[in-house]
């Protein structure tokens, strides 16, 4: 039997994180994302690596016979039952702060690109309208308002970016308040969402995905925007309700939508949204920088063969105490 403990990932990975995963465990590569393979291909395994794909639910992890932890490559860890796996004594732990200025930048291009009706004028010069140009008025990021919906990492920087680069007022919203330092770096000020759908020019999303989350920019939450407000999601697709968007954009209720993220992925031909002039789409790809992947790779393999190791999780989503403490009683540690 291998002395070194046996990884499953998902998909690859940075090479960054592929080749130290290489030499400190004995890499295995899943051959599908199905509930079936997975639950054949998790027997043994004592580290698992997810990206997008896969759903680590109960009844999967009641397969993973030796599964220590599960390292999530990214931010978003809705598709693991996290109750589920600290009932097991399986440790979860994720890359939080790893993707932040890549997907900051990603926001700011939709910004940006739909300000300037980048789409429309793409289109129109494609086609040999080059007289476009004045058929269509842009606007300056300079001086707006931006709301934020989620004030954590990226809603963070976001918030700087905003004051610094373009000296916008910033607005946020969350639960928690951010320390007066945090406030301060960005310029902000909390508000409700009331007053912050009220008085943006740019509404960006940066909550994670949960109960409270799902469906939240819906028909009521989007008639509370101004009309020249444009609306970017890059957290979670199923945070916003597409159809109500679409219908916002039809009666002109709304300049523009930008995403990243869609409520189903890969999202269907006959997206309500896909191939509209006043929206910019891409697929799920604003991590995808040479920096933000190898951030992301780097971290979380640290942290998967740290954990093997015997070593305190660096970036844990479920709390170690009690993941330990059910290792215990289940007679695994």
């Amino acid at each position: 039997m291998s002395q070194r403990p046996i990884v499953l990932s998902l998909t690859k990975m940075h090479e960054a994180g592929m080749s130290v995963l290489r030499e400190g465990s004995e890499l295995r590569m899943a051959s599908g994302t199905d509930p079936e393979t997975l639950g054949r291909e998790i027997v043994g395994v004592d580290g698992l690596i997810i990206r997008t794909g896969g759903v680590i639910d109960a009844a999967l992890l009641d397969r993973a016979d030796r599964l220590r932890v599960v390292g999530r490559h990214g931010v978003g860890y809705d598709q693991i039952d996290i109750p589920a796996a600290t009932e097991r004594g399986i440790q979860v732990v994720y890359t939080p702060g790893a993707n932040t200025q890549s997907v900051c930048e990603h926001v700011f291009a939709m910004m940006i690109g739909l300000s300037k009706h980048f789409p429309q004028m793409m289109t129109a010069l494609a086609a040999g309208d080059y007289h476009a140009r004045t058929s269509m008025m842009g606007r300056d990021l300079l001086g707006r308002t931006i709301g934020i919906i989620g004030f954590g990492r990226i809603g963070r920087r976001v918030g700087e970016v905003a004051k610094t680069a373009f000296g916008m007022r910033v607005l946020y919203h969350d639960i928690i308040a951010a320390p007066a330092e945090v406030e301060a770096r960005a310029g902000a000020t909390r508000v409700s969402l009331d007053e912050l759908l009220a008085a943006s020019e740019y509404v960006t999303v940066h909550t994670p995905l949960d109960a409270s989350t799902r469906h939240l920019i819906n028909r009521d939450v989007l008639a509370k925007m101004r009309p020249d407000a444009i609306l970017i999601n890059a957290a979670r697709g199923p945070i916003t309700v597409e159809a109500d968007v679409a219908a916002a954009l039809d009666a002109k209720r709304l300049w523009g939508y930008g995403a990243d993220v869609y409520e189903v992925e890969p999202p269907p031909k006959d997206h309500p949204l896909i191939g509209r002039p006043d929206v910019m789409l891409t697929p799920h790809s604003a991590a995808q920088t040479e920096e933000g992947l190898s951030n992301m790779a780097s971290s979380i393999v640290a942290d998967v063969l740290g954990i093997l190791k015997g070593e305190a999780p660096l970036n844990p989503v479920n709390d170690p105490a009690e993941v330990l403490a059910n290792r215990q009683k289940l007679g695994k540690a």
